[in-house]
């Protein structure tokens, strides 16, 4: 709860009168005498200089292409420490795929063998006489030695290296039609002698088949392969044997890698998507491959020499020193380590180049210099092996922050425990040298009192800092923040910038408008992050008003990895898990067998019911035998059970809309049929789980009853499509078009399960927007120009094929912003819009086959199930992906899809 440090009376002086004399006392004295450290002369601790490059190593890591990237933290980390580059022209490309040399290249960096690798290429060139004609580079000698090296030390064993080095008699017949290709200019240069036209070849042949071989994209279980030999894991079989099981395509691992990919995924270094599968023979990312590297960088870099330490910057010193015509401006950052000693980190500008030193600071997400970093910074900081520091980052983004009231500090244990909003206790480390603060000012633990409101600030598990608040204002006043309201959200009307929320079983509707923040992991992310089911804070600076001065989603979604139909057959208490047998999983409205038995971890908070009632996991050994749905969710790539609910009775399915709904009875109708829930009801939406009152009467419902005589719901799935992107989908006449816009009359708008008609809207259009025109069987490709032209022929006769007025179209818009369009036939249109998630895609022949597919219905305006698999041929689509253009190479299994299509055919597909 966000408190004002301190507030002056009428007469400017400080209002202590809450406070108790003990911590008035405390809080000058704090003041006046300081840390006792700070007495210190720097000579007394290790000093400890920047490196002369970092400007140059800033200017090398400046990516434009990275900015708000999901693997950002993971590129710039990675990249201040050389264990990742770029591409050059400030592009590192986090969306392109990464090849098994490059792959190779990153693991021998992070294990610091870079310049053995490089010696190594350097022995291996090839100087045989070329006539001066430049061929291979010292790229591709580097290259050379990385794979070399890493074959020497078992990353890469020989059956791999003849693997990926034997080319298929059609990549052989392409690599020598290029080579013939590109041998003719120098062939036809007659200064070239017959033995210099030889060694051009061979090394030309050398290059191009790297092409086909190490140029190559890597794969997942590749990488993950290379990572556990390179990181030494032991390889983990028999009954250790475990998380592997959890994924669903374990089956497409090779045999002899699962050994090792379990070793991964135990060490958290990699892990299987949000729907239970690891995709080995998918491609990589370089900002995946980041991500994974960044996961091992600590352990990698100690291993190379390097310290790595943490710590609170107690104080900043700046100073002038002029000499031999260099003025330079010295700063020093004292730093109190974790561990409880001190350390000065100096950082030197001068106007003489050769006599500054720094490192690179990471702060706020943003790369910077030295001056970034403040007092009482938390901080991790990177001394090389030299002992320089390298590269500061603050901990600040990466640590929570939890707020409550104080219960309990344990002096001896140095822990301290307190009780948050939701009534629930956390006990906590305190980390040596915690700065201790009241309303702003210093303090001592002992001078909080129990029951003071506090926040706490966490890192690497431990407080650094622990700000309390006592009341000092006058009676009446409110402080920003003071007035709190937490529930449930209902429902979302972002048209208008509603929320309805529910608190203690009473609904209310509140404004977020779009200047309101909206917080989730320390990111402001607007209201169109905000989902039904989220648990919602919001913080007033008013007793009363219904729009508020901030929101945050206050924990993570609880998303749903599975769910099983499984016959219980075991309970071993020691281990917190269940035992499973006749195992079947839903997909698609659907229970498919599966042929596995499987133990499954209970999730520390899971729920037990039967006929309705919560049991403790102790009775669970009185149900053996009995079928249960359990739902499960992914705990940091484990799976655990959280909600199991015991089977009585006959399974019925229903498929339709919730006709009637009655909150107070706990019972509903669908398909004509009544049915109760209550807290046993696994209910989904979006793949995650939600609270019953986010039902609403013609949801789109599929719905599994148990139950002899009445049935009750085990599971309510909500079967509309969310497009998540911001993004809405528009269908209507072209009635006018302008410079830089266009009008679409009798609007019908597809977002959700929600199908509504407005009559007429202006969009905007950009030189980036897309075009199609469908008409005809052929797709034309219409530039911007052509349409917006259009409007120049608004009075001549509809048949003619370049005049878009008053033809019918669907328009993908951003805000009023227009991303593409697809002009239709209105009288043979037949397209539909679908959502779906990917089963393969079929780069070469641009073919993207779909699963788990949802077809908005017109005439019943909801999504029906559509449990055939579609080829869907994207040859001529338009790809849009985090609300920009993009292009099929852009698009992963793991993503969603919103598509308009006709049949097999698709024309513009939204990644959600």
């Amino acid at each position: 709860m966000k408190k004002y440090p301190f507030k002056k009376n009428i007469k400017g002086t400080l209002a202590l009168k809450a406070c108790p004399l003990a911590l008035i006392f405390a809080i000058v004295f704090t003041i006046v005498f300081g840390n006792t450290a700070l007495g210190q002369s720097y000579e007394d601790i290790p000093q400890l200089q920047g490196i002369q490059s970092y400007k140059a190593l800033y200017d090398n890591i400046s990516f434009t292409d990275t900015k708000n990237h999901w693997g950002e933290d993971s590129i710039n980390r990675a990249s201040a420490l050389s264990i990742t580059r770029g591409l050059g022209e400030k592009r590192f490309n986090p969306n392109g795929t990464i090849s098994r040399e490059e792959a190779i290249a990153i693991i021998i960096r992070l294990m610091g063998m870079e310049s053995d690798a490089q010696l190594l290429g350097q022995s291996m060139i090839d100087n045989r006489d070329t006539g001066g004609a430049k061929i291979l580079q010292t790229g591709d000698y580097w290259g050379d030695g990385y794979i070399r090296l890493a074959s020497n030390l078992g990353i890469i064993t020989p059956d791999e290296k003849r693997v990926i080095e034997t080319l298929t008699e059609r990549e052989r017949t392409t690599l020598e039609d290029n080579l013939s290709n590109r041998m003719s200019a120098y062939e036809d240069n007659e200064s070239y002698t017959a033995a210099q036209i030889n060694n051009i070849r061979n090394q030309l042949r050398t290059k191009l088949e790297k092409s086909y071989t190490w140029k190559k994209p890597v794969s997942r279980e590749q990488v993950a392969v290379w990572v556990a030999r390179a990181e030494g894991l032991v390889p983990i079989t028999g009954t250790a044997q475990q998380m592997i099981y959890n994924l669903k395509d374990w089956n497409d691992i090779k045999t002899e890698n699962l050994p090792l990919i379990e070793g991964i995924l135990q060490k958290g270094l990699m892990k299987g998507t949000d729907q239970g599968r690891f995709l080995p023979k998918d491609s990589l990312t370089r900002a995946q491959m980041t991500t994974i590297i960044d996961n091992l960088h600590i352990g990698g870099l100690e291993r190379q020499g390097y310290n790595i330490k943490t710590g609170i910057v107690d104080r900043i010193d700046k100073s002038t020193q002029s000499m031999d015509g260099a003025t330079n401006l010295r700063t020093v950052f004292l730093v109190k380590n974790d561990d409880g000693t001190f350390s000065a980190l100096i950082a030197q500008e001068s106007n003489k180049e050769e006599n500054s030193r720094g490192f690179i600071a990471y702060k706020d997400r943003k790369l910077g210099f030295p001056s970034a970093i403040s007092e009482k910074d938390y901080i991790r900081y990177y001394i090389n092996p030299q002992g320089e520091v390298v590269l500061v980052e603050t901990l600040s983004n990466t640590s929570i922050e939890v707020e409550g009231y104080l219960q309990d500090i344990n002096h001896s244990k140095d822990t301290i425990t307190i009780k948050d909003y939701y009534d629930r206790s956390h006990s906590f480390k305190i980390a040596s040298g915690a700065n201790v603060t009241v309303n702003g000012l210093y303090a001592k633990l002992e001078d909080l009192l129990y029951g003071q409101e506090l926040t706490l600030k966490i890192a690497n598990g431990n407080v650094v800092y622990i700000d309390g608040y006592i009341d000092t204002g006058e009676e009446g006043y409110i402080h920003p923040g003071e007035r709190i309201v937490i529930g449930k959200v209902l429902y979302i009307d972002r048209q208008n910038g509603k929320i309805t929320l529910l608190e203690d079983n009473k609904q209310g509707e509140y404004v977020i408008d779009s200047f309101t923040p909206v917080i989730k992991n320390n990111s402001n992310v607007g209201i169109n992050s905000i989902r039904e089911g989220d648990l919602i804070r919001l913080e007033f600076d008013e007793y009363n008003g219904s729009m508020p001065i901030k929101a945050y989603i206050a924990y993570p979604d609880r998303q749903l990895a599975n769910l099983y139909k499984a016959q219980i057959v075991g309970y071993n208490p020691t281990r917190n898990e269940i035992i499973l047998e006749k195992l079947s999983y839903y997909d698609n409205t659907q229970w498919k067998n599966s042929s596995q038995d499987t133990k499954l971890p209970l999730s520390s908070d899971s729920s037990i019911y039967i006929n309705g009632r919560n049991i403790s996991k102790e009775l669970l050994k009185s149900y053996l035998g009995r079928e249960a749905y359990i739902a499960t969710n992914d705990n940091f790539g484990k799976e655990e059970a959280m909600k199991v609910v015991f089977k009585t009775g006959y399974e019925n399915k229903y498929y339709n809309s919730i006709q009637e709904i009655a909150f107070g009875e706990g019972k509903l109708k669908v398909d004509y049929n009544e049915m109760y829930f209550d807290e046993s009801t696994i209910i989904i939406k979006d793949g995650r789980l939600i609270h019953p009152y986010n039902l609403k009467t013609d949801d789109n419902v599929f719905v599994i009853s148990h139950g002899t005589g009445t049935h009750t719901a085990s599971l309510i799935s909500i079967e509309g499509i969310s497009v998540d992107t911001g993004l809405v989908v528009y269908r209507g006449r072209i009635d006018d078009i302008m410079q830089y816009g266009l009008e679409l009359y009798g609007i019908d708008i597809i977002e959700g399960t929600e199908k509504y008609t407005t009559r007429r809207k202006t969009f905007n259009i950009s030189e980036d927007t897309k075009i199609i025109d469908t008409r005809d069987d052929e797709v034309l490709e219409v530039t911007v120009e052509a349409f917006t032209n259009s409007r120049f022929l608004k009075d001549r006769y509809r048949w003619d094929e370049e005049n878009y007025i008053r033809e019918y179209a669907y328009a993908v818009a951003y805000g009023d912003m227009v991303l593409a369009i697809d002009i239709i036939d209105r009288d043979k249109e037949g397209q539909v819009i679908s959502g779906a998630n990917i089963k393969d895609i079929d780069r070469m022949d641009e073919i993207i086959t779909l699963k788990d597919i949802r077809d908005w219905n017109d005439f019943r305006e909801s999504w029906n199930i559509n449990r055939a698999e579609i080829n869907l041929d994207v040859s001529e689509a338009i790809f849009i992906k985090n609300g920009r253009p993009a292009t099929l190479n852009d698009i992963r299994t793991s993503d969603s899809l919103y598509i308009i299509r006709r049949n097999d055919f698709g024309y513009i597909v939204i990644c959600r």
